[in-house]
């Protein structure tokens, strides 16, 4: 087997491995989000529901172009989710209960997103593919949204500021309507990347 072989091996396993990290990530905000009504949580579980079926299909294309119109309006709708959920719980005054579970989410996504966004972007530069290198960033960049969700719940908590978490919700809308335009953007450029 050849290096680039080993190395589509290694971006397809860690593709699954994100898939499945995503995919807990919205079945545990989904859970929390029922018994906090907490809308910070709930904007940070549809974004990993998005992102979990990003990358399933990246691991299933990853030596052909991944990105498509569906996609971009799957991130959408996350963000007009958190756009809503943010408003409406400012409009309507409901406090979210407080939640230690979602704060150790939060801070298991912020290390472990970031570990595994680095090694895709590392191997995707070995494949010389921008489309892949793309899809790193994305993983890398979902760390921001680990850390809105945690100085949302530590204001709620710590602070007893009951905007944080709604304030929340509305922060992460424009982080994910941009994966959305940026796979727009992008979707029918097929670059190589050099460094």
């Amino acid at each position: 087997m050849n290096d680039r072989e080993t190395w589509i091996r290694q971006f397809f396993h860690l593709a699954i491995f994100t898939a499945v990290f995503h995919s807990l990530q919205f079945g545990a905000s989904l859970l929390l989000w029922r018994t906090t009504n907490s809308a910070a949580l709930m904007s940070f579980g549809l974004d990993g529901l998005v992102s979990a079926v990003v990358e399933l299909f990246l691991a299933t294309r990853i030596q052909h172009e991944w990105r498509n119109r569906f996609l971009a309006l799957g991130y959408f709708a996350a963000s007009a989710s958190a756009i809503y959920l943010g408003g409406s719980t400012f409009w309507t005054g409901r406090h979210p209960a407080d939640s230690m579970l979602g704060i150790v989410l939060a801070a298991v996504s912020m290390l472990v997103l970031p570990v595994a966004g680095s090694y895709m972007k590392t191997l995707a530069v070995e494949l010389r593919s921008q489309a892949l290198r793309s899809a790193a960033v994305f993983t890398f960049g979902n760390s921001y949204l680990s850390m809105v969700l945690l100085i949302a719940l530590l204001l709620n908590i710590g602070m007893g500021l009951r905007w944080g978490d709604p304030l929340g919700a509305l922060v992460m809308f424009p982080f994910i309507a941009q994966k959305g335009i940026q796979i727009l953007l992008e979707e029918d450029e097929h670059e190589y990347v050099e460094d």
